[in-house]
């Protein structure tokens, strides 16, 4: 059935005369920026383009159904009509194309089509594929929880359907019946894999998997679009759960400049998709009920080829970017005075670290209302393996502390789109060795936010993890992780070793708009003890603590082996090696001027931690050293960590044989105080 035999059906799906134009007039638009932006590339004028063409009858017509003042966009990559019916300029499409510095997107530090703008809700994307769905569904809980009237949509081609990031979001969607459309431009390709090859059975079908509705429909025909996204953003508002939304469409074009798409489909084939172009549709539909005359159509083709001409000229005339080092942190943390002296000991009640922990938490969500806690077993009378959490839901609400589904990647995906509407949430991976099927949205989402969208977004997310070895948990539960995250530009990463320090660096990352990795020392969490202060008791990140002043010898450490050194310093004090011992705390930012300071006292480091010496974190500090001290050294800078194997066995027997102890770290500090 064609458009012109169900007239008048714009009216019937509830659009008038002008704004079915309006969608015409936007799918135009956007088709002719598409062939001008392969034109400027075959020019050499623009280097990288992303084609969207024959996708502009789902995405306007979508876009157009929805409330711009109050919903979540969450587009991909393809997404031009999307871009430009949400509002955003010609202009400030070709300022993207170009990499100009006032680029309002990425200012020049993305791929062209990564839409961003804080001002529109659309949140930034990167060219991961799938990632986006965690933060819609993050999004769309936020928006729940505050009781806003907004809704969250999310778009993505078929193949973005086969990641783990895109089921757990459904699933996530589902178990929560969260406001939240999950759109699918299904054009037949995930680049060049045919979607028989990719999709098993029928996107919209999965739906039903999920325990919420799925529709599959028609993208080429826009009124059909415009009355399916609109129904399902209606029942969203009212309550009634997400929705999934399969639209058939096909793209005219290569995927990138930098495809051949003749390679893996005829030109055949492209033509009889051709036939069914939704421009050309709507264009004649809009003629046969006389709502497109001769002299319209020529003069909006005119306005449009105007309006693209003076966006290309004043794009291409705009400033390069110029300044890529900037934008990492939203709060850049700048090294202050070293410390000289140990650090003074607060009062309070003597406490184990859990204990600690559990008490900060309280604290922290008493102070701050717009903090949440949610992950794997942290909810209910349980409060977490550990019970870190215990009696957060009981004091809170399920609201604010509740248990997530065991899928670690959508527990920090959520944890992003919470972020992005103004909470600060506190994710917990129940243990660090679990955190990998995350990385992703940890390396390539949270860490590059507020750099790719040039400052526009931030990431005020703690993700909290024990981690660590000395508790028997074999490979799978003794794990130190800190080397990958702390390698990472844009991420913090802190570790508390004394129940003070858990009050004082879980309110600095609280307060800070960066996302910081909260790694907790399993070992301590019973071992540990130490005051708890009372009232306001703040540690800035960034800031190392000397725990022994020493002449002979800096001990640097930290978690449980900040404790390990302690006990080494004292039996090597009575040896007369005076070892100077400094938890670090923070290990990105890293207090420099403190480790500086000691090493130009001592003139011999030795550090120790509990991951595998081979390009641990201890690599990095004594490179440093090496680097930036090496005139005041009076030894090689030592290392004392795991061997070339994997975390912990489980066996008693040989746990011991290979766990770091004060023993340990005591020999290896003789060797370097003799050298």
């Amino acid at each position: 059935m064609t458009l012109s035999e169900v007239a008048p059906r714009h009216r019937e799906v509830g659009l008038d005369d002008d704004t079915v134009l309006e969608m015409y007039r936007l799918m135009l638009m956007a088709r002719r920026m598409d062939d001008r932006m392969f034109a400027l590339n075959r020019q050499g004028r623009a280097p990288f383009v992303v084609g969207s063409s024959g996708h502009e009858g789902i995405q306007v017509a979508s876009a157009m159904a929805l409330d711009k003042d109050s919903d979540w966009l969450l587009p991909y990559y393809r997404d031009m009509g999307v871009a430009l019916a949400w509002g955003l300029s010609p202009l400030e499409v070709f300022l993207a194309a170009f990499a100009r510095r006032d680029d309002p997107s990425s200012g020049g530090r993305q791929l062209p089509n990564h839409w961003s703008s804080r001002e529109r809700r659309i949140l930034t994307q990167s060219s991961c594929i799938a990632t986006q769905y965690p933060h819609a569904a993050g999004i769309a809980h936020a928006l729940k929880n505050r009781g806003d009237d907004g809704i969250a949509v999310v778009f993505g081609g078929e193949g973005s359907t086969s990641e783990g990031d895109w089921h757990e979001a459904m699933n996530w969607a589902g178990i929560h019946r969260l406001p939240l459309l999950f759109i699918i431009e299904n054009n037949q390709y995930a680049i060049s894999v045919p979607s028989t090859e990719q999709v098993a059975g029928r996107v919209a079908d999965r739906a039903a998997g999920y325990g919420f509705t799925g529709e599959h429909i028609d993208g080429n025909d826009p009124l059909e679009v415009y009355q399916t996204v609109g129904e399902a953003a209606d029942r969203a508002r009212a309550g009634e759960g997400p929705t999934l939304i399969e639209a058939e469409t096909y793209r005219y074009y290569a995927h990138t400049s930098d495809d051949n798409d003749t390679l893996y489909r005829t030109r055949e084939e492209v033509d009889q998709w051709r036939r069914n172009d939704p421009v050309v549709a709507l264009k004649q539909y809009l003629i046969e009920h006389r709502l497109l005359a001769e002299a319209t159509e020529e003069k909006l083709n005119d306005e449009v080829v105007e309006t693209l001409a003076a966006a290309v000229k004043k794009a291409e005339a705009d400033p390069v970017a110029d300044d890529p080092t900037t934008r990492v942190y939203a709060r850049v943390i700048e090294p202050g005075p070293a410390s000289t002296t140990p650090d003074e000991q607060p009062q309070g009640e003597q406490v184990n670290l859990i204990t600690a922990i559990n008490r900060s938490l309280h604290e922290v969500m008493e102070a701050f209302d717009d903090t949440l806690l949610f992950g794997q077993d942290v909810a209910g009378r349980k409060g977490g393996v550990f019970k870190a959490s215990e009696g957060l839901t009981a004091k809170f609400g399920e609201d604010r502390c509740f248990n997530s589904p065991l899928a670690e990647s959508v527990i920090i995906g959520a944890a992003i789109g919470f972020g992005a509407v103004g909470f600060r949430p506190l994710p917990e991976i129940q243990f660090a060795d679990y955190i990998h099927p995350a990385f992703d949205q940890i390396v390539s989402e949270a860490a590059r936010i507020h750099y790719r969208s040039n400052g526009d977004w931030n990431c005020p997310i703690v993700i909290r993890t024990p981690f660590g070895a000395g508790i028997h948990g074999a490979l799978y539960h003794s794990q130190s992780i800190e080397a990958y995250y702390t390698h990472v530009p844009g991420l913090k990463v802190v570790v508390p070793s004394t129940p003070a320090d858990v009050k004082g660096l879980l309110f600095s990352a609280v307060e800070d708009p960066d996302p910081v990795m909260f790694l907790e020392p399993k070992k301590l969490y019973r071992l540990g003890r130490g005051p708890y202060p009372e009232g306001e008791h703040i540690v800035p990140l960034g800031k190392a603590a000397i725990r022994r002043a020493g002449n002979d010898l800096t001990i640097l450490a930290y978690g449980a082996m900040a404790h390990f050194g302690l006990e080494a310093a004292e039996v090597l004090s009575n040896e007369g090696i005076d070892a100077e011992v400094i938890d670090l705390r923070s290990l990105k930012p890293l207090d420099w001027p403190t480790i500086e300071a000691s090493v130009r006292k001592t003139s011999r480091v030795l550090i120790v931690h509990e991951d595998n010496e081979f390009v641990g974190y201890g690599a990095e500090l004594a490179a440093q050293v090496a680097d930036k001290a090496f005139e005041w050294l009076d030894a090689p800078v030592k290392r004392l960590g795991l061997g070339d194997h994997p975390a912990m066995p489980y066996a008693l027997e040989l746990e011991d044989m290979v766990y770091i102890t004060p023993e340990m770290i005591a020999e290896k500090a003789r060797d370097v105080a003799a050298y």
